[in-house]
């Protein structure tokens, strides 16, 4: 409900509720629509037209700026289509889960997966992973990411937690269940006490190296990506801005090559809540920030 109210006291709201074409247009539909009726009542002698004045066109353009704000409230969901390219870039508030698309989740240099050891938590993307698609069997998760992993050389690291072998930062592996793929990317590095942190760089040079993986190793299937470095990364970059960043870095991928046809940023409900994510000024930076 916050989210709500928060959209709609925001200037892009009003300007995509009333004044974009798409909604100018509506609006002069349905006085249009309203004359008519009137027009009609005159002609039947129900309501002629001596009985009111010109200034009538006033209450229809009110009633026709009602209805229109009406069926244009508040959204979940922005899509578009870049022009001149066969993608679309999308951002929604839901489950990342929910659907049939391939996944991108987030992980660290080492690629712990145990949550038995406290280093990942079970709320967390990669704990939901395996307790919605593996029953928490994370042992079978470990054997295919390093499937993946067995092709990169990794460095010894004594002081780890977990695991002993860190990856470089964009290390891409594979875990497949259900008939989709779940793109594990070391984005984070994990400290001595096992908290994880990333920088605003090392986001966008793992996002570099994750499409060039897809690319090679993908089946053009649709992706999700959640708003990588913004909870547990602890970058502290604001997750609007950081869905734009996504946004941009997967159009700048797409330049010269399409290795995915819709692209959808998937923002926590309560994410969308807490920080005032709106979704009307992401939808104008799609349109005016995003190029072929």
């Amino acid at each position: 409900m916050k989210y709500f109210f928060k959209s709609i006291l925001t200037f892009s709201f009003w300007r995509y509720a009333l004044l974009s074409g798409e909604a100018l247009a509506k609006i002069f539909t349905v006085v249009g629509v309203l004359y008519a009726f009137i027009e009609m009542l005159d002609f039947f002698g129900i309501y002629t037209k001596d009985q009111y004045s010109g200034y009538s066109i006033v209450p229809m353009v009110v009633l026709a700026i009602v209805y229109v704000v009406i069926t244009r409230r508040p959204i979940t969901r922005v899509s578009y289509k870049v022009p001149g390219r066969d993608y679309v870039v999308e951002v929604r508030i839901g489950d990342i889960f929910s659907g049939t698309n391939d996944v991108i989740i987030s992980t660290n240099t080492t690629f712990d997966t145990s949550m038995a050891n406290g280093l990942i938590a079970t709320d967390s993307l990669q704990g939901q992973v395996a307790t919605r698609f593996f029953q928490a069997n994370t042992d079978e998760i470990d054997r295919q990411l390093n499937i993946d992993l067995t092709k990169t050389t990794g460095t010894p690291r004594t002081d780890a937690l977990g695991k002993r072998m860190e990856y470089p930062i964009g290390t891409v592996a594979r875990v497949k269940a259900h008939g989709r793929t779940f793109y594990f990317v070391a984005m984070s590095r994990l400290n001595a006490q096992g908290t994880a942190s990333a920088s605003l760089r090392e986001v966008e040079d793992a996002l570099s190296f994750l499409w060039e993986f897809i690319l090679t190793y993908g089946e053009l299937k649709n992706l999700s990506v959640p708003l990588m470095g913004t909870g547990r990364g602890r970058t502290g970059f604001p997750r609007k801005k950081m869905s734009e960043r996504i946004a941009q870095s997967f159009a700048d991928g797409s330049k010269d090559r399409i290795f995915s046809n819709r692209l959808s940023i998937v923002i926590r409900p309560e994410d969308a809540e807490n920080f005032g994510v709106n979704l009307y000024q992401i939808r104008d930076y799609l349109v005016q920030g995003l190029h072929g």
